[in-house]
């Protein structure tokens, strides 16, 4: 299939190239049980079952071996029962294997923070789809950060929720173990109260949270986003309690190396045939990645799975008390730009992995949230929590939000 030729069938024109074609703004039968939330737009990542359209999972030829589903995805049915409005379906980077939002057949969906910079993925069209005001809700799905880079890189907040927390049922599966349903929205109540919904639970007042600095994510960061960082700690300073984790507490280069060797076991696992026979499909450098997935061995499997189990214990050692959240920026730096070289955009990748790979590993919770701006373009802030302290992590991004918007 000719690229230019894809482009016009695949996505539906305008709408900063968010949404896929297929079903776009089509009526979606449904059942309301409640209006909790009524009058908020849904859109939904190409990798959740829709009835009556196919899950393409941002590839041509995967969609056209797909059968339209019967049902939809459980998430997105309870979303839609709760009286969200459906928009359509939106952009995915090829079979959601990428972090970068660079899509061959589908396009780039355009960044509305910073046009000239990409915006993340593969839950691209996503994040694009409530950065630029299409919907209010912008579901996705986080297997190594495909919630938490984009909505650093487009300003908005996302959620990655504990693993398992919220059901994946109905829809296409990268990693079983790592796979999470994510989602993007423009506020942190709007963001709550999906979470609240889709999880099924109440969400109280907390108390303020106890922050744990995370001194070796800064190390990985630009001076640009260190500085801000310290800047916003001395800014909170005495009023909260802030506890420094020193360099070399969380080995995060070997946790994220953990996190691909296991999770491209999984991939490899889960998509190797498919990937066998229509592999040359793909773009150059997701083909990289599923080679190398087909490479790992029982014996790494069985090394790396040490070190998730050491990371989770020691993760949860830290976080054992009601109250202490991890805080560190969400990506290293800003969004690479278009232009940016292969070299660039792998760098950048491996720099961030280093950051999302603390909850990616262990399972737990994160919330980005909108903080910084460098150059025009945003970098957001992260708040991890212990595995099923959603609600603790929420409470925790919402003061802190409250906190850098409110003046000195």
């Amino acid at each position: 299939m000719n690229k230019n030729t894809a482009l016009d069938t695949l996505i539906q024109p305008g709408l900063h190239g968010a949404f896929v074609r297929e079903g776009f703004a089509a009526p979606l039968n449904v059942t309301l049980t409640s209006g909790r939330l009524a009058g908020l737009r849904l859109s939904a990542k190409d990798v959740f079952d829709i009835a009556g359209q196919r899950t393409g999972a941002g590839n041509p030829w995967w969609l056209q071996q797909q059968t339209p589903a019967s049902a939809h995805a459980l998430a997105v049915q309870l979303l839609l029962e709760a009286g969200a409005e459906w928009v359509g379906k939106t952009v995915t980077d090829e079979l959601a294997f990428s972090l970068m939002g660079i899509n061959a057949y589908y396009g780039t969906p355009c960044n509305p923070a910073d046009a000239q910079r990409i915006p993340g993925g593969s839950s691209s069209g996503a994040v694009v789809s409530v950065a630029a005001g299409y919907a209010d809700i912008g579901l996705g799905s986080d297997c190594g950060g495909s919630c938490r880079l984009p909505a650093s890189f487009c300003g908005v907040w996302g959620m990655r929720p504990t693993h398992g927390r919220i059901p994946t049922k109905g829809g296409f599966s990268l990693a079983h173990s790592f796979d999470t349903v994510g989602w993007f929205a423009a506020s942190g109540q709007v963001l709550a109260e999906v979470f609240s919904l889709l999880a099924n639970q109440a969400l109280a007042p907390w108390p303020a949270p106890k922050l744990r600095v995370v001194d070796d994510a800064l190390s990985v960061a630009t001076p640009a986003v260190r500085d801000g960082f310290e800047a916003l700690i001395a800014r909170l300073n005495p009023a909260w309690q802030i506890l420094r984790l020193p360099e070399g507490e969380l080995p995060l280069s070997a946790w994220a190396e953990a996190h691909r060797v296991l999770q491209g076991a999984e991939i490899w696992q889960q998509h190797g045939a498919w990937v066998s026979r229509f592999g040359t499909t793909l773009a150059e450098d997701v083909q990289g990645r599923f080679r190398a997935a087909s490479s790992v061995t029982p014996a790494q499997v069985a090394q790396q799975q040490q070190v998730r189990i050491s990371a989770s214990s020691h993760l949860a050692e830290l976080l054992a008390d009601n109250s202490s959240v991890l805080v560190l920026p969400t990506a290293p730096d800003v969004a690479p730009r278009l232009d940016a070289s292969p070299d660039a955009l792998q760098r950048s990748r491996l720099d961030a992995q280093q950051l999302l790979a603390i909850a990616g590993l262990a399972g737990l919770p994160e919330v980005s949230l909108p903080w910084l701006t460098v150059n025009g373009a945003p970098v957001g802030l992260s708040v991890i929590g212990p595995r099923g302290a959603d609600a603790r992590v929420l409470a925790a991004a919402q003061q802190l939000h409250l906190a850098i918007h409110t003046p000195a």
